[in-house]
């Protein structure tokens, strides 16, 4: 992480070269990122009546994550945000967000920074930006999005993308049986740092 930070940095400092019509009204913006791996789990219980421990085996999964942005005016996009993940032998995850980014446009410079604000739905709430094991059967998991961060042309219509996102996941629970229960609030707060990439259509 600490290597990639230093190559934008690098990049910011010496790559001068104009931006054209990238962020200009009309245009389109496509971000994409993915995560893969595996994900295994292994349970230990002890007490008065013995010990025990089990374990499962690892199952795949994949994250993708789709932003398709159009600027409405000079420098302001409409982005919608889709994170989806499928994950072996379990029901997909989705959230479902509506951001409104600004890019800044630098004068003869690759360098656009950007802020973003939003919110949206999902069922899932995810572990290390990951939206694993889905948390209900419907979208009742909000979320508000608040970062920004820096967008490096590599290519004329081409940009490496990162990004501080700051998350907050608010789900509501009802809990009880027959006149006896209640609803359950919790609130899940997330520090993330994305990288991904950008392509500019015109």
């Amino acid at each position: 992480m600490r290597h990639i930070a230093v190559v934008i940095a690098a990049l910011a400092a010496f790559v001068h070269e104009p931006v054209y019509s990238q962020t200009q009204q009309g245009a389109w913006e496509l971000s994409l990122s993915r995560t893969f791996g595996s994900v295994s789990t292994s349970t230990e219980t002890s007490g008065s009546f013995g010990s025990s421990s089990t374990d499962s085996e690892a199952e795949g999964y994949l994250t993708l994550a789709l932003r398709p942005g159009f600027f409405i005016i000079d420098g302001l996009a409409l982005e919608p945000e889709i994170l989806w993940t499928a994950i072996e032998g379990e029901p997909p995850s989705f959230m479902l967000s509506g951001n409104l980014a600004y890019t800044f446009s630098i004068p003869e410079s690759r360098v656009l920074p950007f802020v973003l604000a939003g919110y949206g739905t999902g069922n899932a709430i995810p572990l290390f930006q990951t939206l694993l094991f889905r948390s209900s059967d419907k979208l009742d998991i909000s979320v508000l999005n608040i970062g920004g961060g820096l967008k490096v042309l590599i290519a004329e219509r081409v940009a490496i993308r990162t990004e501080y996102r700051y998350q907050r996941f608010s789900q509501k629970t009802d809990f009880g049986f027959g006149p006896y229960g209640g609803t359950a609030k919790s609130t899940t707060n997330f520090h993330n740092v994305l990288i991904g990439f950008s392509v500019f259509l015109p």
